[in-house]
């Protein structure tokens, strides 16, 4: 059995009763802290995959009341917390997200308005098999953004007309 350390973001802070009913449903092997007025739940999991370890944590957690809006990530950064991880230039790498410079294809972002943010899984991936870098990117840095990704998907889907049922996601 595998130690998994990984840290869920919740709806709200737990009153008295609710530490009780998390510690009832499972969340054990968790920690409760609220940082910035964020809620977050601390976990270390035994579980032979980090991906068992996440559903059954978040099963946890829902099971208790509450509404897992996340996962804690450092996956979603800037143009130039991308130059700084893949030890560029802003400017190379301004280029590079708009097609200015180099192969084309540099994943999109996530966000617009002027702060365009892009998914680092998704920037590594692409810059390992163009540019020929190795940025510092594993298996469980990408599992995380994407449990982070699904749980927010499903949370928006939920929430746009309570008179549809939309499938679970994450078997959820």
């Amino acid at each position: 059995m595998n130690s998994h350390e990984f840290t869920l973001i919740l709806d709200r802070a737990p009153n008295d009763e609710e530490y009780d009913a998390l510690f009832e449903a499972g969340c054990d092997d968790a920690v409760v802290e609220v940082r910035n007025g964020t809620t977050l739940l601390d976990f270390t999991r035994e579980s032979p995959t980090l991906a068992r370890a996440l559903i059954t944590a978040i099963e946890d957690a829902e099971r208790a009341g509450f509404r897992v809006e996340g996962v804690q990530t450092d996956d979603l950064v800037s143009l130039r917390t991308i130059a700084d991880r893949l030890g560029r230039s802003y400017e190379s790498v301004r280029l590079l997200a708009t097609a200015r410079r180099g192969p084309g294809g540099f994943p999109s972002a996530l966000s617009g308005d002027g702060w365009a943010l892009y998914s680092w899984a998704q920037v590594a991936d692409w810059s390992t098999r163009h540019l020929d870098a190795q940025p510092s990117v594993d298996a469980f840095e990408i599992e995380i953004a994407a449990t982070n990704h699904l749980l927010r998907a499903r949370n928006l889907l939920q929430g746009r007309d309570n008179r549809t049922e939309y499938p679970k996601v994450l078997n959820l």
